[in-house]
C-alpha cells in the first residue's frame, strides 16, 4: 500500500493549483530543541530571481488552511498594489491585527473618507478643488447605489454607467475622473482602513472604461479661423462700432494670446508682454515665471494692424468691453482666469456675425483665433515661421506645439522644400 501523503504535499499541491508555479512553501528554522519550525515563503518569478519571507504560523498540520489563505492574501496585496512580497506579508499582516479589519466593517465609513481626503486637497487651486469635490461626490453616489458595488472595479463600472453618458469615449473627460476616483479610492484603502477589495482596479481596466475616441488627435483640434475670415470680423466689428469687442478680438487673434491672457496683458517701452494664466498643482508652488514676449503675426494687406491695436490698448483711448474689466478686476479675488477667457467667449458668441462664421464654417470657437495664429505663422508665409519661435510666442514647448499643430508645421515645411527645390530647377541644354 502506498504511504499516506504528508499534508504540507497536500499543501503544496493546492498551492500550485490555486497560483500556478513559482509559489513555494516550506519549514525553516527547525532545531533539535525547537523541533517545528516557521513556514517560509518563496517566490520565484520567470527570470528565476526569487525573494522570500517568513510567514508568522508554525510549519503543521492544523495551520495548513491558514498557510495556503495567506499566500492568496498575499499575492493579491502584490498583484494589486504593486507591493514587494515583503511588503505584502507586512501590509496583511497589519489589516489581520485587529486595527484595520479585512472585512472593512469597523472602518470609519465612505463619508469620513471623503471628508478627509478633500481636506489632503486643500492646497489644490480652486477649480480643481471644486471638480475633485464632485467627482469625490459622484463617487459616494454610485457606492450607495443598487446592487451595491462590492469592489474597487465594480464601483469604477458603475460610475461610468452613471456619469458619462455626456463624456465621449477616449476624452479627457473620462480620464480625469477615473484617475480622481482611482485616487480616492487608494487614499481609502490605504490611509483609512476601507477593504482591500476596493483598491482600485489596474490601468487596463481603468483604459477600458475610458475607451477610445471615434476621432483622431487631428480631427479633434479646434480648427483656426483663416487670415481672410478674421480681417472680415474686424472689419465687421468696426463697421457695427463694437470698438472694445473689436479690440480684444484682434488682440487675441494676432497676437496669438489665450483669451485669459488678456488678463495680464501689458505694453512696456512700445512691446507687448503677457504674464502667466495656466496655473495647477505644478507651477503653484514654482517660481513665477517672467512674462513673455509676444509679437503679432499680422494679416495679408492688413500691415501694422496688430501694432496700432497693441498701441491703442496701451494709450487706454479705446478699452476692454466692461465686463471683460470686470472680471479681470476680480481675478486676485476669485485666484483665477478662467472666467475672463468665459466672458470673452461669450460676448464673441453673442455677437451675430460671430455665429454667422461659426455656422458656415463648423467647429469655430472663440479659441480658433489663438489657432488661427500658428495658422498663419506656418502655412501663409514663404517664409514659414520655425514651430519652436511660434511656440514661445504662444507660450508652451515646442513638444505641445507640434502636438497640436505639427499636422500643420509638415505640410508648410514640405511646401516650401519643394517650392525651394523647383526654384532651383535649370532648364536643361539651355
Amino acid at each position: 500500500m502506498a504511504a499516506r501523503q504528508q499534508w504540507f504535499e497536500t499543501l503544496r499541491v493546492s498551492i500550485a493549483q490555486e497560483h500556478g508555479k513559482g509559489w513555494i512553501v516550506r519549514e525553516k528554522g527547525a532545531t533539535s530543541r525547537k523541533p517545528i519550525g516557521r513556514c517560509q515563503l518563496i517566490r520565484i518569478w520567470e527570470d528565476r530571481t526569487r525573494s522570500s519571507v517568513m510567514l508568522p504560523m508554525e510549519w503543521k498540520a492544523t495551520n495548513a488552511t491558514a498557510i495556503l489563505t495567506t499566500v492568496g492574501q498575499v499575492r493579491n496585496l502584490m498583484e494589486e498594489r504593486h507591493l514587494s512580497l515583503q511588503d505584502a506579508l507586512r501590509l496583511n499582516t497589519e489589516l489581520l491585527s485587529g486595527n484595520q479589519e479585512q472585512a472593512g466593517e469597523e472602518f470609519a465609513g465612505w463619508p469620513e473618507v471623503a471628508a478627509r481626503f478633500l481636506k489632503a486637497q486643500e492646497g489644490r487651486r480652486s477649480s480643481t478643488l471644486r471638480d475633485i469635490t464632485t467627482r469625490v461626490e459622484r463617487t459616494l453616489e454610485a457606492l450607495r447605489s443598487r446592487p451595491c458595488p462590492r469592489d474597487g472595479g465594480t464601483l469604477m463600472r458603475r460610475y461610468a454607467e452613471k456619469f458619462f453618458e455626456g463624456c465621449p469615449a477616449g476624452g479627457t473627460g473620462r480620464k480625469r475622473n477615473l484617475l480622481d476616483v482611482a485616487r480616492f479610492l487608494a487614499y481609502a484603502v490605504d490611509e483609512c482602513g476601507a477593504p482591500t477589495r476596493f483598491y482600485p482596479p489596474s490601468k487596463t481596466k481603468i483604459n477600458e472604461l475610458i475607451g477610445s475616441a471615434e476621432t483622431t488627435a487631428a480631427e479633434k483640434l479646434t480648427p483656426p479661423i483663416k487670415p481672410e475670415d478674421l480681417a472680415a470680423l474686424l472689419d465687421q466689428l468696426d463697421a457695427d462700432s463694437e470698438h472694445e469687442l473689436r479690440l480684444a478680438v484682434g488682440l487675441v487673434g494676432l497676437y496669438g494670446l489665450r483669451p485669459a491672457e488678456l488678463a495680464v496683458l501689458t505694453v512696456k517701452e512700445g512691446k507687448a508682454y503677457v504674464g502667466h494664466v495656466k496655473r495647477n498643482s505644478t507651477s503653484m508652488g514654482a517660481k513665477a515665471k517672467p512674462p513673455r514676449l509676444v509679437k503679432a503675426i499680422d494679416i495679408a494687406g492688413r500691415d501694422g494692424e496688430g501694432e496700432r491695436l497693441i498701441q491703442l490698448y496701451a494709450s487706454g483711448r479705446v478699452k476692454l468691453p466692461k465686463s471683460l474689466r470686470n472680471q479681470i478686476a476680480k481675478v486676485e479675488e476669485k485666484g483665477r482666469f478662467q472666467d475672463v477667457g468665459a466672458d470673452f467667449a461669450q460676448k464673441l458668441e453673442r455677437y451675430a456675425p460671430w455665429r454667422a462664421l461659426v455656422a458656415r464654417c463648423p467647429g469655430l470657437t472663440p479659441y480658433s483665433l489663438r489657432h488661427g495664429y500658428a495658422w498663419r505663422a506656418h502655412c501663409c508665409s514663404t517664409n514659414a515661421m520655425h514651430p519652436r519661435i511660434t511656440a514661445a510666442l504662444m507660450g508652451h514647448n515646442v513638444a505641445t506645439h507640434l502636438k497640436h499643430y505639427g499636422s500643420w508645421t509638415d505640410e508648410a515645411s514640405l511646401e516650401a522644400a519643394v517650392e525651394r527645390y523647383n526654384a532651383g530647377v535649370h532648364p536643361v541644354g539651355a
